[in-house]
């Protein structure tokens, strides 16, 4: 009896050359989100399914390329399995630091920002200037930028407090709201330094915004959980 080899017409695919390109896309989809990995998988699983099923007898597969495209298929299924873990782990990481944050809630925290708060006749700020100031001024604007008090700062370095009644330049008293504290610091050639304020408020709500948490503060400020440095 007379074989008749096996050919390929110009321009065709061979069933397993068209399965490791197959497998090739489906491992790079299976970086990609999960709903597409799943199809990808499953259409590889029935191409190999199919190829084993319509393969010629007298020229099987060779097992060495079978054993390579089911370790794509393995690896394809690994893939799957990680994101979905990893996706996982994300949303208990962001469930327990919204948990944490919650624990905020009512508290006296500190945070890094120039909005500072008059309740009750009192405000409670702090500030810090780079390198050695030979003159700092600290002012306290209004929501329209003008200036409602103003008064020389420390030149000591490190950490400076700076606590203020709502008192004015002239002699009046500001209203509870929320003012804002403007550093400025100067060195001995009259260089500009660069200067960081904190200041001090109560958290009274806690948001999620995009999956991260946001802190609304007494003063009806908002501002991102990183932002706090203390709570009390």
């Amino acid at each position: 009896m007379t074989t008749t080899p096996s050919t390929t017409t110009p321009g065709t695919t061979t069933p397993g050359s068209s399965l490791t390109n197959s497998a090739k896309t489906t491992t790079t989809a299976s970086t990609e989100e999960p709903k597409k990995a799943t199809v990808d998988y499953e259409s590889f699983l029935k191409l190999l399914t199919a190829q084993l099923r319509n393969q010629d007898p007298l020229a099987p597969m060779d097992a060495t390329q079978f054993m390579t495209q089911l370790a794509q298929l393995s690896t394809v299924e690994q893939s799957m399995r990680s994101n979905d873990t990893l996706g996982k782990v994300l949303d208990t990481l962001k469930s327990s630091g919204m948990r944490m944050d919650m624990a905020l809630l009512g508290r006296k925290v500190e945070v890094a920002s120039d909005q500072l708060s008059l309740a009750g006749g009192k405000a409670e700020a702090a500030y810090t200037v780079d390198g050695t100031p030979a003159s700092v001024k600290l002012e306290v604007l209004n929501s329209a930028g003008s200036v409602l008090y103003s008064t020389p700062g420390s030149l000591k370095s490190g950490r400076q407090v700076f606590d203020w009644t709502g008192r004015t330049a002239s002699g009046g008293t500001a209203p509870d709201g929320v003012y804002t504290l403007r550093v400025t610091a100067k060195d001995k050639d009259g260089k500009a330094l660069k200067s960081a304020t904190v200041v001090s408020d109560t958290v009274a709500e806690v948001r999620s915004v995009d999956g991260a948490s946001k802190f609304v503060l007494k003063n009806g400020a908002t501002v991102d959980s990183g932002a706090v440095l203390s709570a009390s």
